[in-house]
């Protein structure tokens, strides 16, 4: 849309505000509603928002379209209340040492007030062996996340007016406890305890588990990973608790959760009287990561790799400010930040932090029993700037990178380079996982290229060499967002991501690599990879006929796999070949049905088929030969590690489910590991 500085109405309310006044105009929104961390605004979520936050974890019994009133006497069944607050959305993660430590985090809001300020309030998280008798206690720390931005509010059909913006006030608040001096391999109680003027609340007794002492009482383990997750679908009807009206993406943003047909195993059919048990991919998923267990041993997954693009309060994901003063259709910083809002969208610009909130209640039935380990992606960066009319405060809480929301949020180890709050590794049993953030390597999207001015690149290969020369680790996992090695349609593969990742991942002999990005699941065969080209090729064709018929790969020889497993979620992607389809032991992969096969052609010609990204933004066209395993819907990995057996050969089997819990694909890899040892079963 152009602007233009036409005076419109008399009636100053509905003036029309020329380009040049609008900027002053939103710094005086600013002015008269300032904020800090010391005095920070309310604001209300509405009652429909608040009773699915309350629903959607403490409240087994909950109606989705309760009241937020009412749902207070509805939280003593499973949980209680301290002055109105309650602790939601409860997530783990390891500390610097995954044996002896753990991080416990969760959301502190009013279910009256989303965004009264806990003044007044303590909380602390109580731990033992048992639950009732937990014996220790910790205190948390309560960290504030400000966001203070103008937004759009209504359908402007012309130029700006004043009625037709609004302050999007957001103060949300998380709580985050290090745990310490814990055994190995013990599993622990806990829960978070919090008192107000007089008032004591507490969450539900979950459970934790830390890592086994290295290559001491090394059991069989098994961990979880996929990426692009996102929330449960749009806005419905309160039938169900994952159809719960909620607060979800703006729907402007040309990104929508609503993207169910009646292909899907799980459509719902809202003229329908039945109600479905589950109608979110995102929601079954995470119930079937819950239900995954190790076949040796049948212990539960011991922690979850997020691999980039968590919730999506972002949904444009150009990596860019967010705000865009020059308006609806406006070109500044480009004209896709700021679209029109559909009618009765309730205002919201391209960010809504509130997404944060149901996104964290999403995962909690996995996250506050098991880590998991956030990596970042493109759908991560939230970056504002003041220039771009955000406070000051706001802009100093989500910092120069747009990660500083996550460090309110979420907890990293934060042993990684100094610059790179998303790059880090740890150590479980036999295994090095690696986060390495692509945001920073990405020639396909390049708003934080380069940022690291190299740091990053060389930690990982310092990292990377520790890990591959410890005697004690067998695998080694890297995950990541922007793929290096992909045939998917939306993305494809990245060029920039390829030219640093993929030599360091080749020299240093890592065995996967976990990628998102694209909506998919794809499996590559082994790659060799080529640095004069930067290609890669394959060096043995490693097909997974059945669950009793897998591919097996020795990464010592064989080269690094790479699978993509962005289908956390959100709507999926296709194949770019012109007759390619999914190739899996579900759809049997030895049909000989054209575009079945491991070779993907392209045709620079007509742009069709696989690429990869270049620095200026073209893209490079590629038949590749390395596309071993498809599959076009929801998904997750779970990965099966034995340690070294009497011959000296260490597994880590890689298997493939998907929403409804059924396998599609399973590879294997083996690691000889005669001379060191064998660990103890």
């Amino acid at each position: 849309m152009t602007q233009n500085s036409s005076a419109g109405s008399a009636d100053n309310r509905h003036r029309v505000i020329p380009l040049v006044e609008q900027h002053e105009f939103f710094q005086q929104m600013l002015r008269r509603s300032p904020v800090s961390r010391r005095g920070v605004l309310r604001g209300s979520v509405s009652a429909a928002g608040a009773s699915f936050l309350v629903g959607g974890s403490l409240v087994g019994s909950a109606s989705a379209s309760a009241s937020a009133s009412s749902s207070a006497d509805d939280l003593t069944t499973t949980g209680t209340i301290a002055g109105g607050f309650v602790v939601n959305g409860r997530h783990l993660s390891f500390g610097p040492d995954p044996k002896r430590q753990m991080r416990v985090a969760g959301q502190l809001f009013d279910l009256n007030t989303y965004n009264a300020v806990p003044s007044g309030i303590k909380v602390e998280v109580e731990y033992g062996y048992e639950a009732g008798a937990y014996g220790h206690t910790v205190a948390a720390e309560i960290r504030q996340l400000v966001t203070h931005v103008p937004v759009w509010n209504g359908v402007p059909t012309g130029p700006v007016t004043a009625s037709l913006t609004d302050l999007l006030r957001a103060d949300q608040f998380y709580v985050h406890a290090l745990i310490d001096c814990l055994e190995p391999g013990r599993t622990y109680h806990y829960r978070f305890v919090y008192t107000k003027h007089g008032e004591r609340g507490h969450t539900p007794d979950a459970t934790f588990t830390t890592a086994p002492d290295g290559r001491r009482f090394l059991s069989p383990f098994t961990f979880t990973a996929y990426g692009d997750q996102g929330i449960t679908g749009a806005p419905g009807t309160g039938r169900t608790l994952d159809d719960a009206p909620s607060l979800q993406p703006e729907p402007s943003s040309h990104i929508t959760d609503d993207y169910y047909n009646p292909s899907d195993p799980d459509y719902f059919d809202p003229a329908s009287t039945t109600a479905p048990t589950d109608i979110s991919p995102v929601a079954a998923l995470v119930t079937q990561i819950t239900r995954v267990r190790n076949p040796v041993n049948h212990t539960p997954s011991r922690f979850t790799l997020l691999a980039g693009d968590m919730c999506y309060a972002n949904p444009s994901g150009n990596a860019q400010p967010i705000i865009n003063p020059a308006g609806p259709g406006g070109n500044q910083p480009g004209d896709s930040n700021t679209p029109v809002p559909p009618p009765n969208s309730g205002g919201w610009d391209d960010y809504d932090p509130y997404v944060w909130t149901s996104y964290l209640t999403t995962i909690e039935p996995s996250s506050a029993s098991i880590p998991w380990m956030f990596n970042t992606g493109n759908h991560d960066v939230e970056l504002f700037t003041t220039s771009l009319d955000a406070d000051a405060a706001t802009v100093d809480a989500y910092g120069r990178l747009g990660y500083g929301g996550h460090a309110s949020r979420i907890d990293m180890p934060a042993n990684g380079p100094r610059s790179c709050p998303s790059v880090y590794s740890f150590t479980y049993g036999n295994v090095g996982v690696v986060s390495a953030d692509a945001n920073e390597l990405s020639w396909e999207i390049q708003g934080l290229l380069g940022y690291s001015a190299g740091e990053q690149a060389s930690w990982l290969r310092r990292r990377l060499g520790e890990f591959r020369h410890d005697p004690a680790i067998d695998f080694i996992v890297v995950f990541f967002h922007h793929c290096a090695f992909s045939t998917c349609d939306g993305h494809s593969s990245d060029g920039g991501v390829r030219k640093v990742l993929a030599p360091l991942l080749s020299e240093f002999e890592v065995d996967l690599a976990v990628q998102g990005h694209n909506h998919i699941y794809e499996r590559s065969n082994p790659i060799k990879y080529d640095a004069a080209t930067n290609t890669g090729s394959s060096s043995v064709q490693a097909t997974s006929k059945s669950a009793h018929e897998a591919a097996t790969v020795r990464p010592q020889t064989d080269g690094t796999t790479y699978i993509t497993v962005g289908s956390g979620g959100r709507p999926r992607y296709s194949w770019s070949g012109a007759v390619e389809t999914d190739r899996n032991f579900l759809t049997g992969v030895d049909t000989g049905a054209p575009g079945n096969g491991t070779t993907v052609t392209a045709d620079p010609a007509t742009s069709q088929g696989p690429s990869a990204a270049q620095l200026d933004f073209t893209r490079e066209y590629e038949t590749v030969d390395w596309s071993q395993a498809r599959y076009s819907d929801y998904a997750f990995i779970a990965l099966d590690v034995v340690p070294a057996a009497p011959d000296g050969t260490a597994t880590m089997t890689v298997r493939a489910i998907n929403e409804q819990g059924v396998e599609f694909d399973r590879v294997v890899f083996k690691r000889d590991v005669r001379g060191r040892g064998p660990y103890s079963l």
